[in-house]
């Protein structure tokens, strides 16, 4: 961890030189007596400096929720592995994310990456806040609040480190001094200074933060302070933690009401149109508008309770860049398939290999989702299995799974040489011989890929992979659902199963289906991959609970890990059999810095890793 923080180190030194040219006026330039040498210590002359140090850290924590322009990055891995989604890579081999004997050890890029991010993050936050002290603020307001944010992006680091990793090295202050003797805090430390920092962020900030989205609140620190409490109540086996996330995570949902209404911009009565496309959508739902991109960042939307800030448009991204969505990750590569025998016609290869010219001559037209490459696919289980009425607890007509609203399933056979054309088809009528291909299809998700061109920005120029590729949506990082489902399992943990049935009721109420009269976790693990998918970290909720509660999941619905005699999918989409158990509890420390701690045998493996 030393050699990051190292760079980290030397990285800001740069950044505040280039702080200091943008953001002094040329007089006060001229005026100052120039330094021998630039450093940290000397560098920071204005509050605005520090505020851009903030800002900086804001922008790498967004890391985590967008793609990079070829649909993979760190968002790409929140889930791969668990119930929910797997990675497409090496199709046919043993190294999907859900074989863990093969795709995963100590020195596997994923937990690495992750390390180095929370930690960058932190070391941004231990900056802001060692300087804020040395310049001059507009007021004392401003301070506190800039302060606050630089504790509250160090305390959801915390956090995260402590639920994927367990125990972590607590580095609370800046420092450019080379450390190579770190050692472990325990588990319950590193909770404890999540909490801190979290607790201090809900003090100082505050709750309307709509004029400076991507900026967190308090309901932004009070719903990851909530989660911080959950956590540490099971790891500490302690009540009084529970009772306190219930008090947090009920101020958050109270301040930002779940939206249970249709609104914004595309209202069936709406007029005008985007990209040829009418505005009016009287097709929608209000969980389909929650996801069209100007409504993300609408005042109308009192649930965005913490927004990562797209550029707005194309335009936008090429002269400034800032983050963007993309189709690669999050859509199946539809012209990859061909017909199931019984549908094969001569003249027709597949359903979606030859476009007619009424639909552009080409493939991956935007009703398609784009182009796809496939690299986040949801597991079966994700994709049918949680939404039928077994499963939803009798529930079919579930708004969040309406077809061609919220989800599409089938797709519009465009081959005008086929006797299915414009008719939507689907797994049923594509070829299942080739299991690395089948097994990567799956539906699509509003939320996640845009079904027309109203999303689209038409001004964009097409690139060597497609047309309809690139969108520009900002994402959810904290939502009321999330609290609400948060609320559920703090209830349900303290023995209350009522209120517990009450909050996750809330959030299904919403979608119109039908309400559970007592719950389980696994009733909340349901409901947060039906809610959240996509938007979960689903790997931080796993590991923050106890190893009996999450691994069933993997074994069940994991697409490597399945056992045998499962039904909850087809055996196509069963990559392969991994029979062993799951040997680890937590990610494994970077075997990196284990190396490079060489003045302290401090920092120990995890259980279950070479």
């Amino acid at each position: 961890m030393k050699s990051n923080k190292i760079f980290i180190g030397l990285a800001l030194t740069a950044l505040c030189g280039a702080a200091i040219t943008s953001c002094e006026k040329d007089a006060d330039f001229l005026t100052e007596k120039p330094k021998a040498q630039l450093t940290v210590a000397n560098a920071y002359l204005t509050s605005d400096q520090v505020l851009n140090t903030l800002l900086t850290g804001y922008y790498e924590f967004e890391e985590l929720f967008f793609p990079n322009d070829f649909g993979m990055g760190l968002s790409y891995n929140t889930s791969t592995g668990t119930d929910m989604t797997d990675n497409k890579y090496q199709l046919g081999q043993a190294s999907h994310m859900s074989n863990f004997a093969s795709a995963w050890s100590s020195t596997s890029s994923l937990p690495k990456s992750l390390w180095d991010k929370f930690y960058k993050v932190i070391s941004y936050g231990n900056l802001a806040i060692s300087k804020a002290d040395d310049v001059t603020w507009n007021s004392d307001a401003e301070k506190a609040r800039v302060v606050a944010e630089a504790h509250f992006l160090r305390g959801i680091s915390y956090l995260r480190l402590g639920e994927l990793f367990g125990g972590v090295p607590m580095v609370m202050e800046y420092t450019e001094v080379p450390n190579y003797g770190y050692n472990r805090a325990s588990r319950t430390e590193t909770y404890q200074a999540a909490i801190d920092d979290l607790t201090e962020a809900y003090n100082g900030l505050p709750w309307d933060v709509k004029a400076e989205y991507g900026r967190a609140g308090k309901g932004a620190a009070g719903m990851y302070l909530g989660e911080a409490l959950l956590a540490m109540g099971v790891e500490a086996n302690n009540n009084s933690n529970f009772t306190d996330a219930i008090k947090y995570l009920n101020e958050v949902v109270s301040h930002h009401p779940l939206m249970t209404n249709r609104f914004g911009a595309r209202l069936p009565d709406a007029t005008g149109s985007n990209y040829g496309v009418p505005n009016a959508y009287p097709e929608g739902n209000v969980i389909s508008d929650l996801f069209v991109a100007p409504n993300i960042v609408s005042p109308q939307n009192t649930e965005a309770i913490w927004i990562m800030v797209s550029a707005p448009d194309y335009a936008t991204y090429a002269v400034n860049g800032g983050r963007r969505n993309c189709t690669l990750g999050f859509t199946p590569a539809l012209p990859d398939y061909t017909w199931a025998d019984k549908y094969k016609v001569e003249g027709s290869a597949g359903p979606w290999k030859n476009f007619s010219a009424k639909y552009g001559g080409r493939a991956n037209p935007a009703s398609h989702g784009g182009t796809g490459w496939a690299q986040s696919t949801p597991t079966w289980y994700a994709s049918y299995t949680m939404w039928d009425a077994e499963h939803n607890n009798g529930t079919e007509a579930d708004l969040r799974y309406i077809e061609d609203v919220t989800v599409k399933t089938e797709f519009m056979c465009c081959d005008d040489k086929h006797p299915l054309y414009e008719q939507k088809v689907g797994w049923d009528h594509i070829d299942h011989s080739t299991p690395e291909l089948a097994g990567i299809f799956f539906p699509i998700w509003y939320k996640e890929t845009p079904f027309s061109q109203w999303d689209y920005d038409a001004s964009q120029p097409a690139g060597w992979f497609g047309t309809f590729v690139s969108f520009y949506r900002s994402r959810y990082a904290a939502r009321s659902a999330e609290a609400y489902l948060l609320l559920a399992e703090a209830y349900l943990r303290s023995g209350d199963n009522a209120n517990a049935a009450k909050a996750l009721n809330t959030v299904r109420e919403r979608s119109n289906a039908k309400p559970f009269a007592t719950i389980t976790l696994d009733t909340i693990l349901d409901e947060r991959g039906r809610e959240l998918l996509y938007e979960e970290f689903r790997w931080a909720t796993f590991l923050r609970m106890k190893p009996d509660e999450w691994k069933p999941r993997l074994y069940n619905y994991g697409m490597y890990s399945a056992r045998p005699g499962q039904t909850v999918y087809p055996e196509i989409r069963r990559w392969a059999e991994h029979t062993g158990n799951i040997e680890f509890d937590l990610f494994p420390i970077p075997q990196t810095y284990i190396d490079l701690n060489t003045e302290s045998d401090g920092m120990t493996q995890n259980k279950g890793w070479k």
